[in-house]
């Protein structure tokens, strides 16, 4: 009976130690999905101001090369 009780504390001292590793490694991942998600944003707006730039040269471009024709 001693021998099961030590052995069940022992698996249980060893869950608690793999569950406690299991929450540092969601942390660790909740943290760089965040940031990921932060940078993902920043981009699509820097994307979104190139294209318009893009745009904007290219209409440019064409009032130049109808002047110059």
């Amino acid at each position: 009976m001693l021998s099961q009780f030590a052995f069940l504390l022992a698996e249980s001292t060893e869950m608690n130690a793999r569950y406690t590793e299991m929450r540092k490694q969601s942390a660790l991942l909740l943290a760089e999905s965040t940031e990921m998600r932060k940078q993902s944003s920043i981009l699509r707006k820097q994307f979104a101001f190139l294209l318009a730039k893009s745009t904007e040269m290219r209409k440019q471009s064409s009032i130049l090369r109808k002047q110059f024709a």
